[in-house]
């Protein structure tokens, strides 16, 4: 034991430089292991922000359906088309990929596509993210995340523009619908209550909402106004479901909805009704009709 003391005593600066040595030795390689984890991590991250992917392109986030194959491919085929048309300049071919409904709702000419589409867009060269959003018998609609092209500008993103495309097929060839515009469905229903007959005619719906176009001829003798607005949830849709979508009155002016005795005219109203193809609307009610002769009230329900 003495001797162990004496040549402690006689060593212990060199025994103590290598311990602490050894412990700095230790301590270096965890602070560099960790920083290695943390570096990986968030390179990882970063990779899985900025990488566009099409996963799952023929299944269906919302109705939880596949398309075939060949739809799914023609439908892509038709995005990256369209962006690479827009994206070069080459208006007249991107214009010439929508849908007839699509031109005659939103963009009558390509002047007026290339202002109010390609000029607020593609103020830069883009990419996008789609995904199958929502699937039904004659179109299919994907989300659109429009972002920055990474790899032209090296600019980094911070708000993708969302938007809403949907393919159909116009004799025999796949057409697109932007700016959240689905589709025209034609309805042609029509009653006649009170000597007033409303015809309609068809909706356009939008993936947010609907607007219904109606054709109402007054033969009751009087004045007729459709809604008093004295009650703004009296114009509305009902599903097969009972569920109800309140029209946007607060977006009509006060005498729009009032047609003089003998007049036909001509009515889009505007539903809070997001699209879904998988519930029917069973009517639109107006609970709020007023003929200026009688003092009573009247309801009027239209059947589709």
């Amino acid at each position: 034991m003495g001797r162990i003391i004496r040549w402690y005593n006689q060593n212990r600066k060199i025994i103590w430089t290598v311990i602490l040595t050894i412990i700095a030795i230790i301590a270096l390689l965890q602070v560099l292991n960790n920083y290695s984890k943390n570096n990986t991590k968030d390179k990882s991250s970063s990779t899985d922000i900025s990488t566009t992917t099409y996963n799952n392109d023929n299944y269906s986030v919302v109705t939880q359906k596949n398309i075939d194959e060949n739809t799914s491919n023609n439908s892509i085929a038709l995005i990256n088309n369209f962006f690479e048309y827009c994206n070069t300049g080459n208006i007249e071919k991107a214009y010439n990929l929508l849908s007839s409904d699509c031109k005659e709702e939103l963009y009558p000419t390509i002047e007026e596509f290339k202002q109010r589409y390609i000029n607020v867009i593609f103020t830069e060269k883009r990419s996008y993210d789609a995904t199958l959003w929502i699937t039904a018998p004659k179109r299919n609609t994907y989300k659109v995340q429009i972002m920055a092209d990474l790899l032209a500008t090296g600019q980094k993103e911070y708000m993708p523009i969302e938007d809403y495309y949907t393919i159909t097929i116009e004799e025999g060839e796949y057409k697109l619908s932007i700016s959240r515009y689905i589709a025209k469905e034609y309805i042609n229903r029509s009653i006649n209550q009170y000597g007033i007959t409303i015809n309609v005619l068809d909706k356009k719906i939008y993936e947010d909402f609907e607007i219904y176009e109606l054709e109402v001829i007054n033969k009751t003798g009087s004045k007729l106004i459709l809604n008093t607005k004295e009650n703004v949830r009296s114009i509305y849709l009902e599903d097969e479901n009972n569920l109800k979508y309140i029209a946007f009155l607060n977006e009509i002016p006060d005498n729009f909805l009032e047609i003089s005795n003998g007049m036909t005219k001509t009515l889009k109203i505007k539903f809070n009704r997001g699209y879904n193809p998988t519930i029917n609307i069973k009517s639109i009610i107006f609970e709020d009709v007023k003929i200026s002769n009688i003092e009573q009230k009247q309801n009027i329900t239209i059947d589709l």
